[in-house]
């Protein structure tokens, strides 16, 4: 997970602990769907680069489907600054 990641994930939990309604409860609700938009917004940025990588490749006369996934991963993670917990990215 990146630093930018944990700190989105941080600003939408702590927005919902700083404002329960009258009665105490959270607004859970707005939480949920905070979080949810934000998973959307990292997945087409993640579609987004896969297809601009792939048009790369077809323009270096590459078949983006040889490609070993492993090493897209690794990119994918220098360019996202994405580290895996169990892996040296």
């Amino acid at each position: 997970m990146s630093n930018e990641d944990r700190t989105e994930i941080c600003k939408i939990i702590s927005e919902m602990l700083d404002n329960p309604d009258k009665h105490g409860i959270y607004p859970t609700s707005t939480a949920y769907t905070s979080l949810e938009h934000y998973a959307e917004q990292v997945r087409y940025s993640a579609i987004g680069w896969m297809h601009a990588k792939s048009c790369s490749l077809l323009d270096q006369g590459k078949d983006p489907r040889t490609e070993e996934v492993p090493v897209i991963l690794a990119e994918a993670g220098r360019v996202f600054n994405y580290t895996h917990p169990d892996q040296d990215i």
